[in-house]
């Protein structure tokens, strides 16, 4: 079971809370004040913060952005209590970090559901994605979100390996598991000729991977990705086998493409109020615009001019 941060002022609707989250089986701290919310997550351990938005001196929504700049917290899941039903309003509570919210008056019954769903999809997110051996899909938008609370310019890079869907169904699970390990190792490679602490890469699942690097870099990086990914795909298929299927894909003779990656990339503008979810809405555009002719290459967003 979980330890669950109930940040409320209200003492009524803390302690109605807590009586049901104990009875599920779980630890729960109550904290009245906004501005000890940090120290009495870190003091006792917590696994989730409950919070509510109405809160005396320091709001909900600058607690939310505490948690998600401080290095120890970010990871945390954050389900928000607000009175609040207009959409602008709600959208902006998740802006500021929040995984989920309940409107209040609330059910009981679904809030511990949303809370424990929140858990549940959290568990793995500290540790690796064990098919690329990189941090897993939570933990890179963990990791996205932390660096526009603390309002970084960064640019934000999207990989992902085309026809591997096809590649798996003619070659094998087991080739496919490769195939993913071999672009993860690409990208990771490329990021260690960038400053220390300014490259995060993460798996996102399947043949989708992003990486978190400073503007300048960005583009000689997407571009040395892409280099190092070609120089090494005829030892790859021959790694497994495939020194054949290689050759008759490059001739154009094999009705499996060669596995190929699509890159696309925007950058953050510190100055404008961009929440993670628009970054990667922005990513998923150029995505969808490129994917059409089933081609590698480089999209870069216009923000990315400088990059």
């Amino acid at each position: 079971m979980a330890s669950i941060l109930i940040v409320e002022d209200d003492e009524r609707t803390a302690k109605y809370i807590q009586q049901h989250l104990s009875d599920a089986g779980h630890t729960c701290v109550i904290e009245p004040n906004g501005e000890k919310a940090t120290e009495t997550a870190k003091q006792n351990g917590c696994d989730l913060l409950i919070l509510d938005i109405m809160l005396p001196g320091t709001s909900g929504f600058e607690v939310c952005r505490r948690f998600r700049r401080d290095p120890d917290l970010f990871m945390m899941p954050i389900l928000i209590l607000t009175a609040m039903r207009g959409e602008e309003e709600l959208h902006h509570g998740l802006a500021q970090g929040a995984d989920d919210y309940i409107v209040k008056p609330f059910d009981i019954n679904n809030l511990i559901h949303r809370m424990e769903a929140l858990l549940r999809v959290s568990s793995d997110r500290a540790g690796n994605d064990q098919v690329a051996d990189m941090p897993a899909a939570g933990a890179t938008k963990r990791e996205v979100q932390r660096r526009v609370s603390l309002r970084e310019n960064f640019a934000l890079a999207y990989f992902e390996l085309l026809s591997i869907r096809e590649f798996a169904h003619t070659y094998g699970e087991e080739a496919r598991s490769k195939a993913i390990r071999h672009m993860g190792r690409a990208i990771q490679k490329a990021g260690q000729k960038l400053p220390s602490g300014t490259f995060f890469a993460g798996h996102m699942g399947g043949g989708h991977f992003v990486a978190v690097l400073p503007p300048d870099k960005a583009s000689p990086y997407c571009e040395l990705v892409r280099q190092v990914w070609l120089q090494h795909l005829q030892p790859f298929y021959e790694s497994i086998g495939r020194a054949q299927a290689y050759a008759a894909a490059s001739r154009g003779e094999s009705s499996v493409p060669l596995l190929d990656v699509l890159i696309c990339l925007t950058i953050r503008d510190p100055k404008e109020v961009t929440a993670p979810h628009e970054l990667f809405e922005i990513l998923s555009q150029l995505r969808t615009k490129a994917a059409v002719g089933r081609k590698g290459g480089i999209q870069i967003d216009r923000r990315a001019k400088n990059g």
